[in-house]
């Protein structure tokens, strides 16, 4: 799929990783949600380190932009727009300021490069005649399944709802409009379901052609042990290495997580995506022409 001036998927080893760092997320310092404002200057200044890092790797980057209301739903996308040319994505826990967002892009002129972040197991009718009715031409499929984590459970989401909503999800994608799909799925704590995430990337590669995108740092922030057993560097070191398992695994994106972890992340993604165009180049797949493989 393109997004903007980004490409993301094929075959493995074929085009560089995205990465995906959010900004504006739940307890981000530079947020103050009761005057609904942000630190622009300090904003400004992450966005281009993630632009320094991804131009230094070859990788390309989007930006997840995350509302934590409806007002900074509208002033996040507007500033990342206005201060980069990179593809932005629409993401928050409330309903609400997604709504708002689709909106908002769709009338403001960059709808065609921004992707919505996600049709999941949740949606309902409102979400859907938004969605419909909005410009964008991009949307995150999450394979996120809160009864039953198992690979099948998931592809019954996406085939069929798997009970949860009366079609499938890649169903309510296409009619929604949608052809640029990204599948994540939703990447779960140990024990419920985490090595089914990674699994899952391959699967659904496989059977439905779709890029992909894995929120691969969910694993060491969601580990109890390591939390409490481990020091912040070394909480950091496993959080950014848990990138290299996504690639391995198939996953065409990464959601990194924090915009700061952008620089820590892109060498990874780099590194894996070099090992990747090695491991395939016997089988006659080459890489694109921008691709990490320069550095080597």
């Amino acid at each position: 799929m393109d997004i903007g001036r980004v490409k993301i998927g094929g075959q493995i080893g074929e085009n560089p990783t995205a990465i995906i760092p959010t900004i504006f997320y739940d307890g981000h310092r530079i947020v103050d949600t009761k005057r609904n404002t942000f630190d622009e200057e300090r904003a400004e200044e992450l966005i281009r380190e993630v632009e320094e890092a991804g131009d230094k790797h070859i990788l390309p980057y989007l930006f997840q932009v995350v509302g934590l209301t409806p007002e900074l739903m509208i002033k996040g996308l507007d500033f990342v727009a206005d201060h980069t040319d990179a593809p932005i994505v629409i993401d928050s826990a409330d309903k609400e300021a997604r709504i708002v967002g689709l909106a908002h892009v769709s009338d403001s002129g960059y709808a065609d490069r921004t992707m919505y972040n996600a049709i999941n197991m949740m949606i309902d009718d409102e979400e859907i005649k938004n969605l419909t009715r909005s410009r964008i031409e991009a949307v995150v499929i999450l394979g996120f399944n809160m009864q039953d984590p198992s690979v099948k459970a998931r592809i019954d989401l996406l085939e069929n709802g798997g009970g949860f909503v009366e079609k499938g999800l890649l169903t309510i994608a296409r009619e929604c409009g949608f052809d640029k799909i990204l599948y994540d799925p939703g990447v779960q704590p140990f024990g419920q379901g985490a090595g089914a995430s990674f699994r899952l990337l391959a699967a659904v590669k496989a059977i439905y052609g779709l890029p992909t995108g894995v929120g691969a740092h969910n694993i060491p922030s969601s580990w109890a042990w390591l939390r409490k057993n481990a020091d912040r560097e070394t909480r950091r070191i496993t959080d950014i290495s848990a990138n290299a398992a996504g690639i391995l695994a198939g996953a065409n994106s990464l959601f990194i997580g924090p915009i700061e972890n952008a620089k820590y992340a892109a060498p990874t993604a780099a590194m894996m995506d070099i090992l990747m165009a090695d491991s395939v180049a016997d089988l006659g797949i080459e890489h694109a022409e921008e691709h990490p493989s320069m550095l080597a």
